[in-house]
């Protein structure tokens, strides 16, 4: 018993992630002025940060941070076997907020969590 709790403890597992978006690139143009009104959207299952709108780029530069808060098990490589739940991914949307209608897709990336975990050498995801 008290070998086990030890190798527990020596097992650290992160609480939360913290996401810095910092930029788009090479973003379609939505709105007037060949440009667009981009903000991003992200979401760790339920969960969701939305940056500021930056108006009138097709390169904004958000800079800004959140932190969403993580289960052990969603850092886990998955497991085969019928019942498991998918692997959780961060997902990044990137929109063009419009003034009337609907805001605008522009582009989005999905970030396995469990992936990221595992390449903890590498501080940039994309």
């Amino acid at each position: 018993m008290a070998g086990s709790l030890a190798l527990q403890s020596q097992h650290w597992c992160p609480s939360h992630v913290q996401v810095t978006v910092l930029r788009a690139r090479g973003l379609r143009a939505k709105g007037k002025h060949n440009s667009s009104d981009a903000f991003a959207i992200i979401q760790l299952d339920k969960e969701r940060y939305c940056t500021s709108v930056l108006e009138k780029s097709r390169e904004p530069e958000w800079k800004e941070e959140c932190s969403f808060e993580v289960l052990p098990d969603w850092l886990s490589a998955p497991r085969e076997g019928a019942g498991q739940e998918a692997e959780k991914e961060l997902l990044i949307t990137i929109m063009h907020r419009s003034l009337l209608g609907l805001d605008k897709f522009l582009g989005q990336l999905n970030l396995p969590l469990a992936a990221a975990y595992q390449q903890k050498g590498s501080s940039k995801a994309a």
